[in-house]
């Protein structure tokens, strides 16, 4: 026997499940990040916490024009810091949250990539995919328990491919350049950008110098009050010669043929694997133009992925965040074609499997990551240019 109130409020939430479920991941989400709130890792200990205390004692927003020894984040970066030293919470929340905030607001843009992708169940398919991102366990890691800003830089860089799918270049542009301006790790989707300039012709090359220009304004607090372009410059470039090993966490494909610890093997493969990754991109990219793709909305998010994919499994001395822009694009792709679930689930792990070698010490064998990975790597290609390719049409 049921009570009649009961059977009113289970079928008022069997009425509404939808909400229901989607509230309940929500908050879910909200909860496990907070649990996260007090982990704390050697780079806020290293980094994090000494560059907030540093720019509080320098004046916070006054003080701007003062370099902080050690900071290698850019100038955006910076004076997101120094809003933070007004708030009245822990530097450590100050960082999580910031980086939480914007989980949601990529969770957000990759909702409407995919509604806008999807012919049916959109409603079911665009709340499924916002929760995919926001839980995530990459993203719970980098952001709620690594304080990390990953989800920030992506978010832009995401932003700007809905806004280039709708062929509105100059905020593509603009948005592209934010990402810019708070991690270089945004280049990693330019050779996207550069394929699409170069196949679409619907737009100037001048359209790229929007990135530098959207970089300097936002720049402008730190270069009003002293500091100028070249320090601004040299925080990304600085950072690309911070380390010496063919592999930094992430395995990439020198990881089989290098223990990817010794600085001789960066020496000798450096420019051999910036030069194999050109090729490997270029490749594709001459597949592309000889059947003649049509570069329609969705063939647009899987090249982004391929060519970001390729690029960071190429490119030496890539670390384990680096993967962080086509991760989240690999979930839109599921609803683009379903049979990328598996190579999800595998990349999400091995994914999770380095980040704990910095977060918990684990030790794994980076070499077998490696092999996995670039089946992973393998696999997607083989699925996705088929997708493409059979979706070809004259252009």
């Amino acid at each position: 026997m049921i009570f009649k109130f009961e059977e009113r409020i289970l079928k008022w939430m069997n009425e509404h499940i939808l909400a229901l479920a989607f509230a309940a991941a929500v908050i879910l989400s909200i909860a496990i990040r907070y649990f996260l709130r007090n982990f704390y890792t050697t780079d806020a200990d290293l980094c994090l916490i000494p560059w907030y205390n540093a720019i509080k004692d320098n004046g916070g927003l006054l003080g701007l024009g003062k370099p902080v020894e050690g900071l290698n984040y850019s100038f955006t970066y910076q004076l997101l810091i120094a809003l933070m030293t007004y708030l009245p919470i822990e530097p450590l929340y100050a960082y999580k949250i910031l980086s939480c905030i914007f989980d949601y607001l990529l969770a957000g843009a990759v909702a409407y990539l995919v509604y806008d992708i999807v012919e049916n169940n959109k409603l079911e398919k665009t709340l499924l995919s916002f929760i995919m991102v926001s839980c995530s366990p990459v993203v719970l890691m980098d952001s709620a328990a690594w304080a990390q800003c990953d989800s920030i830089y992506t978010f832009w860089v995401v932003l700007s491919i809905i806004f280039l799918r709708k062929e509105k270049y100059i905020p593509a542009f603009i948005y592209y350049g934010v990402g810019f301006a708070f991690k270089f790790q945004s280049v990693f989707a330019l050779p996207f950008f550069l394929f699409y300039y170069f196949y679409k012709r619907k737009f100037s090359v001048l359209h790229f110098g929007l990135i530098p220009v959207t970089m300097t304004i936002l720049a402008l607090p730190s270069l009003v009050q002293g500091r100028t372009i070249s320090e601004m410059i040299h925080i990304y470039t600085d950072n690309t010669s911070l380390h010496t090993s063919i592999s930094n966490g992430f395995p990439t494909f020198w990881r089989l043929l290098n223990d990817g610890t010794g600085a001789e093997g960066y020496t000798f493969l450096k420019y051999a694997a910036m030069a194999l990754t050109v090729v490997i991109l270029g490749s594709f990219m001459y597949m592309w133009i000889r059947n003649n793709i049509n570069l329609n909305n969705v063939n647009i998010i899987l090249i982004a992925f391929i060519l970001t994919y390729s690029t960071i499994t190429f490119l030496p001395a890539m670390h384990e965040r680096y993967g962080f822009i086509f991760e989240i694009l690999a979930i839109v792709i599921v609803f683009i074609e379903i049979k990328t679930i598996p190579l999800l689930i595998g990349i999400t792990c091995l994914s999770l499997t380095t980040y704990g070698v910095y977060l918990f010490n684990n030790t794994v064998n980076e070499w077998f990551l490696a092999v996995i990975n670039f089946v992973f790597y393998v696999s997607y290609m083989i699925i996705l240019n088929k997708n493409l390719i059979k979706h070809s049409s004259s252009n």
